[in-house]
Protein backbone atom coordinates (compact mmCIF):
# COMPACT_ATOMS: atom_id res chain seq x y z
CA UNK A 1 0.00 0.00 0.00
CA UNK A 2 2.65 2.58 0.99
CA UNK A 3 4.63 1.48 -2.29
CA UNK A 4 1.46 2.42 -4.09
CA UNK A 5 1.28 5.69 -2.28
CA UNK A 6 5.49 6.80 -3.73
CA UNK A 7 4.31 5.36 -7.11
CA UNK A 8 1.38 8.11 -6.87
CA UNK A 9 3.16 10.60 -5.35
CA UNK A 10 6.27 10.60 -7.75
CA UNK A 11 3.64 10.70 -10.54
CA UNK A 12 1.89 13.41 -9.13
CA UNK A 13 5.23 15.85 -8.38
CA UNK A 14 5.58 15.70 -12.38
CA UNK A 15 2.08 17.59 -12.49
CA UNK A 16 3.04 20.85 -10.46
CA UNK A 17 -0.27 22.92 -11.70
CA UNK A 18 -2.66 19.95 -11.11
CA UNK A 19 -0.91 19.39 -7.71
CA UNK A 20 -1.68 23.66 -6.40
CA UNK A 21 -5.07 23.42 -8.29
CA UNK A 22 -5.87 20.27 -5.71
CA UNK A 23 -4.40 21.91 -2.91
CA UNK A 24 -6.49 25.13 -3.10
CA UNK A 25 -9.29 23.11 -3.79
CA UNK A 26 -8.88 20.55 -0.60
CA UNK A 27 -7.94 23.93 1.56
CA UNK A 28 -11.65 25.47 0.52
CA UNK A 29 -13.15 22.18 1.08
CA UNK A 30 -11.43 22.00 4.53
CA UNK A 31 -12.91 25.81 5.34
CA UNK A 32 -16.45 25.25 4.02
CA UNK A 33 -18.83 25.33 6.47
CA UNK A 34 -19.03 21.94 7.83
CA UNK A 35 -17.16 20.05 5.13
CA UNK A 36 -13.86 20.27 7.01
CA UNK A 37 -15.12 18.10 9.74
CA UNK A 38 -16.01 15.16 6.98
CA UNK A 39 -13.38 15.58 4.56
CA UNK A 40 -10.55 17.23 6.30
CA UNK A 41 -8.32 18.51 3.78
CA UNK A 42 -4.86 18.21 5.37
CA UNK A 43 -4.69 14.73 4.43
CA UNK A 44 -4.73 15.92 0.75
CA UNK A 45 -2.38 18.78 1.03
CA UNK A 46 0.05 16.95 3.09
CA UNK A 47 0.50 14.45 0.30
CA UNK A 48 0.83 16.97 -2.40
CA UNK A 49 3.43 18.79 -0.51
CA UNK A 50 5.34 15.36 -0.13
CA UNK A 51 4.45 14.90 -4.01
CA UNK A 52 6.32 18.98 -4.11
CA UNK A 53 8.98 18.51 -1.48
CA UNK A 54 11.97 18.55 -3.75
CA UNK A 55 11.48 22.70 -5.20
CA UNK A 56 11.45 24.95 -2.57
CA UNK A 57 9.54 27.15 -4.97
CA UNK A 58 6.68 24.89 -5.41
CA UNK A 59 6.26 24.14 -1.84
CA UNK A 60 6.13 28.30 -1.45
CA UNK A 61 3.70 28.37 -4.29
CA UNK A 62 1.71 25.23 -2.72
CA UNK A 63 1.41 27.46 0.79
CA UNK A 64 -0.29 30.60 -1.11
CA UNK A 65 -2.64 28.26 -2.90
CA UNK A 66 -3.96 26.52 0.64
CA UNK A 67 -4.18 30.18 2.32
CA UNK A 68 -5.88 31.47 -0.72
CA UNK A 69 -8.50 28.13 -0.57
CA UNK A 70 -8.65 28.58 2.91
CA UNK A 71 -9.47 32.50 3.00
CA UNK A 72 -12.26 31.98 -0.25
CA UNK A 73 -13.66 28.47 2.35
CA UNK A 74 -13.85 30.98 5.35
CA UNK A 75 -15.56 33.46 3.45
CA UNK A 76 -18.30 30.73 1.80
CA UNK A 77 -18.96 29.71 5.89
CA UNK A 78 -18.73 33.51 6.81
CA UNK A 79 -21.63 34.40 3.99
CA UNK A 80 -24.09 31.36 5.29
CA UNK A 81 -23.45 32.34 9.18
CA UNK A 82 -24.23 36.46 8.05
CA UNK A 83 -27.35 35.52 6.07
CA UNK A 84 -28.80 33.11 8.65
CA UNK A 85 -27.82 34.67 11.28
CA UNK A 86 -28.44 33.01 15.03
CA UNK A 87 -31.23 30.49 13.20
CA UNK A 88 -28.07 28.52 11.45
CA UNK A 89 -27.50 26.98 15.18
CA UNK A 90 -30.53 25.61 15.20
CA UNK A 91 -30.51 23.95 11.45
CA UNK A 92 -30.02 20.28 10.47
CA UNK A 93 -26.35 20.42 9.65
CA UNK A 94 -25.14 21.81 12.80
CA UNK A 95 -27.43 19.33 14.45
CA UNK A 96 -25.59 17.01 12.74
CA UNK A 97 -22.59 18.35 13.11
CA UNK A 98 -23.04 19.19 16.77
CA UNK A 99 -24.36 21.69 18.79
CA UNK A 100 -20.99 21.72 21.27
CA UNK A 101 -18.74 22.47 18.17
CA UNK A 102 -21.13 24.78 17.10
CA UNK A 103 -20.96 26.49 21.10
CA UNK A 104 -17.66 26.48 21.30
CA UNK A 105 -16.80 27.92 17.64
CA UNK A 106 -19.61 31.28 18.85
CA UNK A 107 -17.01 31.14 22.34
CA UNK A 108 -14.32 32.08 20.15
CA UNK A 109 -15.63 34.20 17.63
CA UNK A 110 -17.02 35.84 21.01
CA UNK A 111 -13.45 36.40 22.34
CA UNK A 112 -10.11 38.61 21.26
CA UNK A 113 -8.77 38.66 18.19
CA UNK A 114 -5.86 35.81 18.92
CA UNK A 115 -8.49 33.96 20.08
CA UNK A 116 -10.44 33.52 16.90
CA UNK A 117 -7.00 32.72 15.34
CA UNK A 118 -6.23 29.57 17.24
CA UNK A 119 -9.81 28.40 17.07
CA UNK A 120 -9.32 28.31 13.51
CA UNK A 121 -6.16 26.21 13.64
CA UNK A 122 -8.68 23.78 15.89
CA UNK A 123 -9.65 20.12 14.52
CA UNK A 124 -13.25 20.16 14.57
CA UNK A 125 -14.36 23.72 15.28
CA UNK A 126 -12.24 25.37 13.03
CA UNK A 127 -14.80 24.54 9.93
CA UNK A 128 -17.58 26.03 11.63
CA UNK A 129 -15.80 29.46 13.26
CA UNK A 130 -16.31 31.43 10.05
CA UNK A 131 -20.25 30.87 9.96
CA UNK A 132 -20.29 31.59 13.73
CA UNK A 133 -18.44 35.16 12.76
CA UNK A 134 -21.21 35.61 10.38
CA UNK A 135 -23.68 34.76 12.63
CA UNK A 136 -22.71 37.42 15.28
CA UNK A 137 -22.19 40.97 15.10
CA UNK A 138 -18.59 40.87 14.22
CA UNK A 139 -17.55 43.42 11.42
CA UNK A 140 -16.26 42.15 8.00
CA UNK A 141 -13.07 43.81 8.10
CA UNK A 142 -12.17 42.27 11.72
CA UNK A 143 -13.17 38.97 10.22
CA UNK A 144 -11.25 39.43 6.79
CA UNK A 145 -8.21 40.43 9.02
CA UNK A 146 -8.51 37.49 11.15
CA UNK A 147 -9.10 35.11 8.06
CA UNK A 148 -6.11 36.28 6.41
CA UNK A 149 -3.35 35.70 9.45
CA UNK A 150 -5.49 32.19 10.37
CA UNK A 151 -5.00 31.11 6.50
CA UNK A 152 -1.51 31.84 6.22
CA UNK A 153 -0.64 30.47 9.84
CA UNK A 154 -2.64 26.87 9.11
CA UNK A 155 -1.07 26.66 5.46
CA UNK A 156 2.29 27.43 6.13
CA UNK A 157 1.79 24.74 9.29
CA UNK A 158 0.41 21.90 6.89
CA UNK A 159 2.22 22.40 3.95
CA UNK A 160 5.59 22.94 5.23
CA UNK A 161 5.16 20.57 7.40
CA UNK A 162 4.02 18.34 5.09
CA UNK A 163 7.17 18.95 2.85
CA UNK A 164 9.37 18.67 6.05
CA UNK A 165 8.81 15.65 7.72
CA UNK A 166 5.74 14.38 5.42
CA UNK A 167 8.24 11.28 3.96
CA UNK A 168 9.90 10.49 7.10
CA UNK A 169 5.71 9.77 8.69
CA UNK A 170 5.52 7.90 5.62
CA UNK A 171 8.08 5.74 6.07
CA UNK A 172 7.80 5.58 9.88
CA UNK A 173 4.03 4.08 8.90
CA UNK A 174 5.54 1.62 6.22
CA UNK A 175 7.66 0.41 8.67
CA UNK A 176 5.65 -0.44 11.36
CA UNK A 177 2.49 -0.95 10.02
CA UNK A 178 1.73 -4.75 11.09
CA UNK A 179 3.16 -4.01 14.72
CA UNK A 180 0.52 -1.35 14.65
CA UNK A 181 -2.08 -3.60 13.96
CA UNK A 182 -1.71 -6.10 15.69
CA UNK A 183 -1.27 -3.94 18.73
CA UNK A 184 -4.39 -2.49 18.32
CA UNK A 185 -6.02 -6.04 17.68
CA UNK A 186 -5.01 -6.99 21.06
CA UNK A 187 -6.25 -3.76 22.49
CA UNK A 188 -9.33 -4.24 21.18
CA UNK A 189 -9.72 -7.40 22.02
CA UNK A 190 -8.60 -7.00 25.89
CA UNK A 191 -11.14 -4.12 26.31
CA UNK A 192 -13.89 -6.40 24.83
CA UNK A 193 -12.93 -9.36 27.30
CA UNK A 194 -12.96 -6.46 30.03
CA UNK A 195 -16.40 -5.23 29.26
CA UNK A 196 -17.70 -8.75 29.22
CA UNK A 197 -16.28 -8.88 32.53
CA UNK A 198 -18.01 -6.48 34.02
CA UNK A 199 -21.02 -7.47 32.16
CA UNK A 200 -21.05 -10.38 34.19
CA UNK A 201 -20.08 -9.44 37.25
CA UNK A 202 -22.75 -6.61 37.49
CA UNK A 203 -25.50 -9.28 36.48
Amino acid sequence: MIDLIWTLLDQAGEHTTLLLVCVFLFAVIDAALGVGAVLPGETGIVLAAIALADSPIHVALAVVAAAAGAFLGDHIGFAVGRKLGPRLGETKLIKRLGQDRWMAARDFVARRFWVVIVARLMPGIRTLVAAAAGASTIRYRRFAAICAVAAAIWATLWVVGGATIGRVLLEIVDKYTIPSFLVAGVAIATAVVVQRRRVQASS
